[in-house]
Formats: C-alpha cells, sequence, structure tokens
C-alpha cells in the first residue's frame, strides 16, 4: 500500500502493484508520485482495445498516516483531476497532513485518453468505442485503481458532476468508500433538466431577496426581476442587437444569467446588468458575456467523453419538458433540443435507468451547496436523511453552485474525514461565508 512518509522511502520506491508502479514526479510544483495505469477500453472485451489512466498521489505530510487515501473526482462532465494538483494540495492541506491525495484523470479526461471533436470527421476518426466512457466505467477504474494500490477504502469528494461519480461509485462499490462528500449534488434518480428552470428561477429569487434587504441595491434597480422576466419574453420575441454583428434572443440572455447566478461574485452584478439593459444599455451585459467565453483550453462540449455521458445517462433527463413557469424556461429548451440534437447522432446505447438510483447505506455522508445554486441545490437531494442516516447537509446562504474549497468548507472537509462521521461535526462557519456587495451604477 502506498503510504507515504510511512514506509521507508525503499519500499516507498517500489510499486505498490505490479500493474501501477509509481514514480517520484512534479505536478504543477508539487512533489508527488506519478505513474499510468491500463484498463480495458471495454470491460466485456478484456482482451481488446486498453487505454492509459493518469494516476498522481500526492503522499500524506505527517505520521501516522492513515489507511485511507483521499480521492477527489472532478466536476464537468469533461474536468481532469490531475490538473488541479496544487490548488487541491493547498486547499486540503489539513486533510493531506494525514491522508495520501490521490488523483486521477477519469477516462476521456486531461491525460487519459483524451480525445476532442469540433466536426463530425474529427467525430468518426475516434478509433474506439464511444460508448465506453461514461461514469460507470470510469468507477469502476477508481476502484482497480485503489485496489491496485492497496488502499482498503477512499474518502470520495465530489463536486458537481463529480458528486454525480460519487455516488456511481459508492453504488458499485460501497465496500470501497470510508466517507463521501457531495458539493453540488443533484441525486442520481433526480432530473437534472427537469429542474434546471425552476432551480435557476429559484436562486434568482434568492439574489433579488438579498438585493430587497440591501438599501443601495433596493434604491438602485427597483423592480429589476421583472424587467428581467420582461426582457427575456420580449427578445425571444425578436433579439436585439447588443453590438456591431451581435444579436441575444431571451434565452441567450436568461443563458448569461443563469452562469451569473453560478458564482456569487458574479451574481451581484445582475441587477445592474438587467437594469441597464432594460434602458438599451447592453455595455454590462457585453462584459458579461465576454467573461462566459474568455476561458482557456478545449471547451468540454468537444470531448467525447462528454457526449457519452450526457446522451446515454438518465440523470441528464434529455426527456424533460415544460413549461416550468420561470423566466429560465425558453433557456431550458434551448440547451435540451441542442443536447438532443447531437446526441441523435452519437451512437445509442442508453443505461438502463434501474443502474441509476440513489445510494442508501451506512457510509457517512456530507452535502454541501451554495444557497443560491442554480443546478444544484441541496433539494436536489429530497431523500439525503432516510437514505443516509448518517449524514449532514450543509447550505452556504446566497452562493451559488461555485464555492471554494478553501477557508470553511476545507475545514470542513477536514473534520468529517478525521472523524469519519457527521455526529458533532461543528458547521457554523458557513455563517461567516457572505457574499460580496452588489455592483452598482
Amino acid at each position: 500500500m502506498l503510504l507515504a512518509a510511512a514506509v521507508a522511502a525503499a519500499a516507498l520506491a517500489a510499486p505498490a502493484h505490479p500493474a501501477l508502479t509509481l514514480k517520484p514526479c512534479s505536478v504543477q510544483t508539487v512533489r508527488a508520485r506519478c505513474g499510468t495505469f491500463r484498463v480495458p477500453e471495454n470491460r466485456a472485451k478484456p482482451k481488446g482495445r486498453t487505454i492509459a489512466l493518469r494516476v498522481v498521489v500526492v503522499p500524506a505530510q505527517a505520521k501516522p498516516v492513515a489507511r485511507d487515501a483521499f480521492v477527489f473526482l472532478a466536476g464537468g462532465p469533461g474536468g481532469a483531476a490531475t490538473e488541479q494538483t496544487y490548488g487541491l494540495t493547498s486547499a486540503l492541506a489539513a486533510v493531506n497532513r494525514h491522508h495520501d491525495l490521490l488523483l486521477v484523470d477519469q477516462r476521456g479526461t486531461g491525460s487519459s485518453n483524451a480525445y476532442s471533436f469540433s466536426s463530425e470527421a474529427q467525430f468518426r476518426a475516434f478509433r474506439g468505442d464511444p460508448t465506453q466512457y461514461g461514469t460507470r466505467q470510469a468507477m469502476d477504474d477508481l476502484d482497480a485503481i485503489r485496489a491496485a494500490l492497496g488502499y482498503p477504502q477512499l474518502d470520495v469528494y465530489g463536486i458537481s458532476y463529480g458528486a454525480t461519480a460519487a455516488q456511481v461509485f459508492l453504488k458499485r462499490h460501497p465496500g470501497s468508500v470510508r466517507t463521501l462528500t457531495l458539493a453540488g449534488a443533484t441525486a442520481l434518480d433526480v432530473s437534472f433538466y427537469g429542474r434546471f428552470a425552476t432551480n435557476s428561477q429559484r436562486a434568482l429569487d434568492r439574489i433579488a431577496a438579498l438585493c430587497s434587504a440591501d438599501s443601495d441595491c433596493r434604491r438602485s434597480f427597483p423592480g429589476w426581476k421583472r424587467q428581467f422576466a420582461e426582457l427575456v419574453r420580449a427578445w425571444d420575441r425578436r433579439a436585439v442587437q447588443n453590438r456591431k454583428g451581435e444579436r441575444t434572443t431571451g434565452a441567450g440572455l436568461a443563458g448569461v444569467v443563469q452562469g451569473m447566478l453560478l458564482d456569487v461574485t458574479r451574481s451581484v452584478s445582475i441587477p445592474l446588468l438587467v437594469h441597464a439593459a432594460a434602458k438599451g444599455d447592453y455595455a454590462p451585459l457585453n462584459r458579461a458575456i465576454d467573461a462566459t467565453s474568455g476561458g482557456n483550453g478545449k471547451p468540454a462540449a468537444e470531448l467525447l467523453m462528454y457526449w457519452s455521458i450526457w446522451c446515454r445517462e438518465p440523470w441528464v433527463g434529455l426527456d424533460a419538458k415544460g413549461p416550468w413557469g420561470t423566466a429560465f424556461d425558453s433557456y431550458a429548451r434551448v440547451s435540451i433540443e441542442y443536447h438532443a440534437g447531437v446526441c441523435e447522432r452519437f451512437p445509442s446505447r442508453p443505461e438502463p435507468r434501474s443502474a441509476w438510483t440513489f445510494p442508501h447505506g451506512r457510509t457517512a455522508v456530507l452535502a454541501i451547496a451554495g444557497g443560491a445554486d442554480p443546478q444544484d441545490p441541496l433539494t436536489n437531494l429530497p431523500r439525503l436523511r432516510q437514505s443516509f442516516p448518517d449524514s449532514r447537509a450543509v447550505s452556504i446562504p446566497y452562493f451559488g453552485h461555485d464555492f471554494p474549497l478553501a477557508g470553511c468548507v476545507a475545514d470542513l472537509v477536514a473534520s468529517f474525514v478525521g472523524r469519519g462521521t457527521t455526529k458533532g461535526l461543528d458547521t457554523h462557519c458557513v455563517a461567516a461565508m457572505v457574499p460580496p456587495p452588489f455592483e452598482l451604477p
């Protein structure tokens, strides 16, 4: 078993398992141990095509070293865990003190046989089986890596899509999980798109309530939430030219606002954006559009694994139909239609719904979500307490889907993992996590 700082250097240098040799490496300036683990692309064909998975272990920094490792499951789908090594090592320093940190690029991401395509020809050029890049296959990979490294159990932390993957891992390998942390999660049997519009509206309502309680925001932007709904309806009838060569529909406006709701540092600018747009000033809207499209690297929607998951796994909810009675209805419909259109050309091998039920058991589960999360609020985990008696749900008031794994949240996770139970867990620090002030004219 790889338990850095707990065994002699010579023993540490030896492979933990013949199939997975880890060697000293530096990842984003972090001293770690790295290796490549080969698995069948299709486990039903063990002698067929194989793929290589990147594995990084950041050894525990002090004794005693826990026998279980802490594994981080990235969001997306499409995030590569090892590309976040530096930030995670810093944020999880308290966990890393006595636990190895295990980072694995999920099949189809990062350095684990990722394949991107932006055309039909590029998609058809893929030599493997595109249906083998789903969550269930990836979680079987993770358990094989756990066994190869000799860890009896894992402390699993999943964020966003990673929280979906974490639930799948627990369902398929319950004995391999010591603790489970779900950050921004939706239960496996709750339709993501079925609640997409209503969750977005609920998050907007929370920000509106925060604005109403703030005298400067209330005075500067009277009636902005009503104006937003009116703009969406009007722009869906006739798109507005927000700048030269660019027009925005109501669905497009709702999409920009939904994206801002994900991050509280951006959601506090929504009243200003809406108020300005209602007066014909599109500068704040254009800045928000530019901020959304200014990322680096390959978009997740170009990854083959993204479509393998999005098109085939029932939790996505591409069969969801409105109306939902919200200002986000048209955006939800456009998003569903876009994904469904691509999926019509993706190889059809749907996942059985029976495999996608919410797990249950005695595992200790900590669920954390923003109180104004437009995608995965705590209401998307409706049976948490009934399914897991040793569980705790923690809401961070007014924060969206993206909240930092630092400070209070990192302390909560470290305390939870150290205890191995939610009993006695002090969660009061979230009350001190306050949103920034609203952007004013």
